[in-house]
């Protein structure tokens, strides 16, 4: 252990004083986050909250595959691992001294990632030091597995880099690192519950947003330590001094059963059936309302356009609300509406949007899109948004205003509706000047795309303000 420790501490000194070292340990993880909490999450603290588990995750596998991996296939390359062969020193003490300088330099990473997030963003903390602490502490050890694992298996540098860009890109796109698992495919959604990545990004997420607690995710925070402790051993047992020790087509074999831990466990969560259903409730969270307070009351006053309150709604309902769906001449999307009573916070009745999505002709081609045509009442004053009451099943949604003008831009919303009926405000300022549009001239749309199977959304209470 100490001379482990003491490698450890050579290593840190050594990216020290690299200057290209210092920027891509500590700089270049500053440059994710102000992409993704300024442009992703425009800034909004509550968004920024969201986001910041995936830039934690990223900086963690840029550490473990582009860092400690590619270092130690460098090293044997470079002979610098001979030196150390003669010393009284085995694998064991070499891989555990490169795991421990990786962490060590992770930890001032993290820190500075959270400092810039909370005084650049105003991102509340939401989650205790000692539970921050030991998410990066179990990512880091189990993606510190990954690296090691394929540092010991690629001969070369080129090899190495090829191992690392399959790992990194398919972990990248598929695991909610950069995407929103909510926004993705069906299948994304089910291919994720077999990767690493996207356990640590739903357990920061789930912690941070829902205000989960670490021990609602021991099952993920289990996989992550079984998963290291299946890389680090691996690591051990494949380790090479020097380059001319080629590993054998067994070991190599020996090494696949490192994904074992995640076929069995991707498995038993989806049998459980409540992985999914974490990171689509945090997701809805985004689109709920704060709390309401003397200066942001929780309801603003407005000009109400619908309530469905009137006997005669249902032949109303034929008139205005219309549906389209994707272009699929078998008719695979279907779209109906019906009035269902009660409606929202104790109101009559309400609009159901329901059907079914065709997903036959490729994401994003099957869709079903409910449009409601609408004229502003005489004096209403300048448009600022448009407001809403829904409930649903937990799936993607958009709502879209479309202006008269076709030269305005046509804002829109994405949000997650749950069990509960919640608000949800679509901004739409300075898209009305002068008299009111003739009539019909606006048109509220809400579309739900992928993955195919049924949907279900209620609406209530349409207002503008």
């Amino acid at each position: 252990m100490i001379h482990s420790l003491r490698i450890a501490l050579m290593s840190v000194r050594l990216v020290m004083r690299t200057k290209v070292a210092l920027f891509f340990t500590f700089i270049f993880p500053l440059i994710f986050l102000f992409v993704y909490a300024g442009i992703f999450a425009h800034g909004n603290p509550r968004e920024v909250v969201y986001m910041f588990g995936p830039v934690v995750t990223l900086n963690i596998m840029s550490s473990a595959f582009f860092g400690l991996g590619l270092q130690s296939v460098m090293q044997r390359e470079r002979g610098s691992l001979r030196r150390y062969r003669l010393a009284p020193l085995g694998p064991g003490s070499m891989v555990l001294g490169s795991l421990l300088a990786n962490y060590l330099l992770e930890l001032p990473t993290i820190a500075l990632l959270l400092f810039c997030a909370m005084v650049f963003f105003h991102m509340p903390l939401g989650i205790s030091l000692l539970t921050l602490l030991i998410l990066v502490t179990v990512g880091t050890f189990a993606f510190a597995g990954f690296g090691l694992t394929i540092a010991s298996v690629a001969n070369t540098m080129q090899e190495a880099q090829v191992y690392n860009n399959i790992s990194w890109f398919a972990l990248l796109f598929l695991s909610g690192v950069t995407v929103p698992l909510p926004m993705l495919p069906q299948w994304v959604q089910r291919l994720a519950a077999f990767l690493p990545a996207t356990y640590l990004v739903s357990s920061f997420q789930a912690i941070m947003v829902s205000h989960d607690s670490l021990l609602d995710h021991s099952a993920e925070i289990l996989i992550l330590l079984i998963s290291g402790t299946f890389g680090v051993l691996l690591a051990w047992k494949l380790f090479r001094w020097e380059k001319d020790e080629r590993i054998s087509t067994h070991a190599r074999l020996t090494a696949l059963s490192f994904v074992a831990p995640f076929l069995i466990m991707g498995f038993w969560m989806l049998e459980r059936g409540t992985f999914a259903a974490t990171w689509k409730d945090t997701f809805s969270l985004l689109s709920q309302p704060k709390a309401a307070t003397p200066q942001h009351p929780a309801v603003l006053e407005g000009i109400l356009l619908n309530d469905f309150e009137s006997l005669e709604q249902a032949e109303i309902l034929l008139k205005t609300w219309q549906v389209s769906t994707g272009p699929n001449a078998g008719g695979g999307s279907l779209g109906e509406f019906e009035v269902i009573t009660p409606g929202a916070d104790g109101t009559g009745h309400a609009l159901r949007f329901k059907g079914r999505v065709d997903g036959s002709l490729g994401p994003g081609q099957g869709y079903v899109t409910a449009r409601y045509p609408f004229t502003l009442p005489s004096g209403a004053p300048p448009l600022r948004g448009i407001q809403f009451e829904v409930r649903g099943d937990s799936r993607l949604f958009q709502a879209k205003l479309t202006p008269p003008d076709p030269e305005l831009p046509a804002p829109s919303l994405n949000f997650v509706p749950d069990a509960e009926w919640q608000i949800v405000r679509l901004p739409a300022a300075g898209l009305t000047t002068g008299p009111p549009a003739p009539k019909n001239s606006w048109i509220l749309e809400f579309r739900v795309e992928g993955p195919p199977g049924k949907f279900q959304l209620d609406i209530d209470e349409i207002r503008v303000y």
